[in-house]
């Protein structure tokens, strides 16, 4: 069997600079040569409705009308919020952003009622405006979807390494795409691991040859078997060069290969996913993703991953059966819920703690991989958002959270609440003041990734509620 090294390490990290091994330089190299920084690296984590606000927020109930925040690092678990609670591990991971606002989706709300489009539904208007931030393309006879390039798109090109892969959308369907190339052009999802994988492996493929699969995938089985049977022989070769520290580096980065091959129903049979289009996968989609951007990550593969989570079950909460989770609990779960139930918002609070343990599933998948000084979720910045912040369609009060530190741009370990400080852009009812407009974290996720001439993302100003202009311009204070 014979595979090109070079290109074998460089798909494994061990010839990227984002596995380094100071071990493998000759001396003098050692002495002069200094670790080149890890590349940062984005990561969105998307799910479905919103929350419930007295089992998320963890604000100061005395200081709403200020700014402030609370040190996470010092909480006990206790002191977390029931569905934050799985995320207390993290915590000095963990920035929690409380009271943003997704101003330009409830400007479109009011442009909408002025006559300017027809689907005024919170939810489309959210999946368009989630990580587009611009004015959504209002299809005749059918729904709004997003206007324009979505945010991970923007920094993948911007960060891309040529001849490595851009970007990549993971995981379900919300109804609407949230990922978008340009104005009504979703950018591809894969829903598949095992697609997946071998996607970044650079094992699928292309362009006129694409119909041929099953014959070249059998070829590339016959010419080089599990990824990790090779691997084996040239971690043996390389081990007694290596360090201790840099021995159980690329000992870890093998073991999770291995893990993903072992969860693909790889290994010795049939030569590993890596080859075999036609393997079933079995267990949690989750956990199979997580480990994909984890490796991709590592092996600077691509820097920037979007997962869209799969829907829950009513089991997956522990919700009855004979309940829709759309009709029955997200519209019944806040108090100024026509239906509100405490009940419906008790199943609410549990369908978003089964969410906060896949995000802390994933998070922890990217921190148990060594890199540089600390781990791969400390050069990454993991943000969970959610196109909705309640069930009952609010769009104000938005929860987020920031998972890593992107490269030390980031200053975690804190639960950050902004105060109301602009008009709303619009409201059917008398106008409130609400938070700063999210458009201002997508300007501080640029800059963390290196983009720091950019001002705005997506629309640049909007109005309030009584005409005065709103600016989008300039990152999200007190992040750094």
């Amino acid at each position: 069997m014979k595979v090109d090294r070079r290109r074998f390490l460089t798909a494994l990290g061990v010839g990227a600079g984002s596995l380094y091994l100071p071990s493998l330089l000759g001396r003098g190299a050692r002495s002069a040569a200094q670790p080149p920084a890890p590349p940062k690296r984005l990561a969105f984590f998307i799910t479905p409705h919103g929350m419930v606000p007295p089992t998320w927020q963890m604000r100061d109930p005395a200081s709403l009308a200020r700014d402030h925040e609370i040190d996470l690092r010092s909480l006990a678990e206790s002191d977390f919020s029931r569905i934050f609670q799985s995320l207390h591990p993290l915590r000095n991971k963990l920035l929690i952003l409380d009271n943003l606002t997704m101003a330009t989706s409830i400007a479109e709300s009011r442009r909408v009622r002025n006559g300017i489009g027809h689907d005024g539904n919170e939810h489309h208007l959210g999946q368009a405006h989630l990580l587009t931030s611009t004015w959504s393309v209002q299809r005749s006879g059918s729904t709004a979807i997003g206007g324009g390039r979505s945010l991970d798109q923007e920094i993948a090109a911007a960060v891309a390494v040529p001849g490595r892969i851009a970007s990549r959308v993971y995981g379900a369907n919300h109804q609407h795409p949230y990922n978008f190339n340009a104005a009504n052009e979703p950018a591809s999802r894969e829903s598949n691991p095992s697609t997946a994988f071998r996607d970044i492996m650079g094992l699928l493929p292309s362009g006129p040859s694409a119909p041929t699969a099953p014959t070249r995938a059998d070829r590339l089985r016959a010419a080089r078997g599990s990824v990790l049977d090779f691997a084996a022989g040239e971690f043996e070769r390389v081990s007694p060069r290596l360090s201790g520290v840099d021995r159980d580096k690329l000992q870890r980065h093998q073991q999770l290969v291995r893990d993903l091959e072992i969860s693909f129903g790889g290994g010795a049979v049939g030569g590993g996913i890596s080859c075999d289009p036609s393997v079933t996968l079995s267990g949690d989609s989750v956990s199979q993703f997580a480990q994909l951007t984890a490796l991709a990550f590592s092996c600077d593969i691509t820097r920037v991953v979007s997962f869209v989570a799969p829907h829950l079950t009513n089991a997956d909460f522990g919700a009855p059966g004979h309940l829709n989770m759309h009709q029955d609990i997200a519209h019944n779960s806040t108090e100024d819920a026509g239906g509100y139930s405490s009940e419906m918002a008790g199943h609410m609070t549990n369908y978003y703690r089964a969410y906060a343990a896949q995000f802390a599933r994933f998070c922890q998948t990217l921190d148990s991989v060594p890199e540089g000084d600390g781990t791969l979720l400390d050069n990454t910045a993991v943000v969970w958002c959610t196109e909705l912040s309640t069930g009952t369609h609010w769009r104000d009060r938005m929860p987020r959270v920031i998972a890593g530190g992107a490269g030390g741009y980031f200053r975690p370990g804190r639960y950050v609440y902004y105060a109301p400080t602009n008009l709303t852009p619009f409201s059917w009812g008398p106008a409130q003041r609400v938070g700063p407009a999210e458009s201002h974290l997508h300007v501080s996720l640029m800059h963390a990734m290196g983009l720091t001439e950019r001002d705005s993302f997506g629309l640049a100003e909007i109005e309030d509620n009584a005409g005065a202009t709103i600016s989008l311009r300039g990152p999200l204070p007190r992040l750094t």
